[in-house]
């Protein structure tokens, strides 16, 4: 899950994203990104109020110790 930080107003958010949209502007593309809060609040951002961007590591199990093999 990706995760991704913007300002709305004074405040600095924190949202994990749901969709990445390429969306027409002007001659060129800007890339949008729709993200949801931990409070389920909606938003679009566009890639320029993106302050820091993320990636969050997936829980892994425990490792099993292999066993050894006597000659």
């Amino acid at each position: 899950m990706t995760t991704i930080m913007f300002h709305r107003g004074k405040i600095c958010l924190v949202a994990d994203i749901i969709q990445t949209v390429l969306e027409p502007l002007d001659d060129k593309r800007q890339v949008v990104f729709f993200c949801r809060d931990k409070s389920g609040n909606k938003y679009r951002v566009p890639k320029s109020e993106v302050v820091l961007q993320g990636a969050s590591k997936p829980e892994r199990g425990k490792k099993d110790k292999k066993k050894r093999k006597c000659a």
